[in-house]
């Protein structure tokens, strides 16, 4: 049995709706509806041989996944922008594929730029950059040297702080395993024997609640 301790759950700064939205305000002056097609569109932030853009999430989410192994780094809802680094090798890194029915809008980096000078948004900026690098320095935290029950535990506390109509289509394991790629044999035994002993509730695949502290130990 795992004997490693359940570390307390870190939780990265608040989503600076405020600041997002003031950016957002500003690059609408200059942006352009972004057309989508089929599920799931990708999106080229810096595409080969045109010039990087900024992409705003108006409505509905961008799913974001690791290029090497497809494993989902978070759903990001709106209001929420990205290509804001401009930096090729982050976005190699990553794949944003947009839900269907998001609405977005697109315009080039440079002029997000000029608009961010123009409109002295600069702590607009430093704001939504101190979030994006908490949250990528919380998802780092919470997958690396941690053992299957303390990620597992990490996972049914998001879900727990999702709005419950978003929880509620949502299946557990399917959660756990996207963002992790853990073994289901694992995390299936885990989710058992938590119900088992009254800590979590689940229905039809969903989390209903947490009843109790999860215990520090497996």
């Amino acid at each position: 049995m795992d004997k490693k301790p359940v570390p307390d759950l870190l939780i990265p700064m608040s989503k600076p709706t405020e600041a997002i939205n003031k950016l957002i305000a500003a690059f609408r002056t200059a942006s352009v509806p972004l057309e989508m097609k089929g599920k799931e569109s990708v999106i080229e932030l810096n595409p080969v041989g045109d010039e990087a853009k900024v992409v705003l999430v108006l409505d509905g989410a961008l799913n974001i996944y690791r290029t090497a192994d497809n494993l989902r780094f978070v759903r990001a809802a709106a209001p929420n922008l990205f290509g804001m680094q401009g930096s090729p090798f982050r976005y190699n890194l990553y794949q944003f594929r947009s839900e269907k029915g998001s609405v977005l809008e697109t315009l080039p980096f440079s002029r997000a730029m000029e608009l961010v000078s123009e409109h002295q948004l600069f702590k607009e900026v430093l704001d939504f950059q101190t979030y994006l690098s908490d949250f990528q320095a919380y998802r780092t935290n919470l997958l690396i040297s941690k053992s299957t029950y303390q990620i597992v535990c990490a996972f049914l506390f998001e879900l727990e702080m999702m709005p419950p109509e978003q929880r509620l289509r949502t299946s557990v394991f399917n959660y756990i395993h996207e963002h992790t790629h853990l073994a289901r044999s694992g995390v299936m035994k885990i989710l058992s024997d938590l119900r088992q002993g009254e800590y979590i509730n689940i229905e039809n695949g969903k989390l209903i609640a947490i009843l109790k502290k999860l215990p520090r130990e497996y």
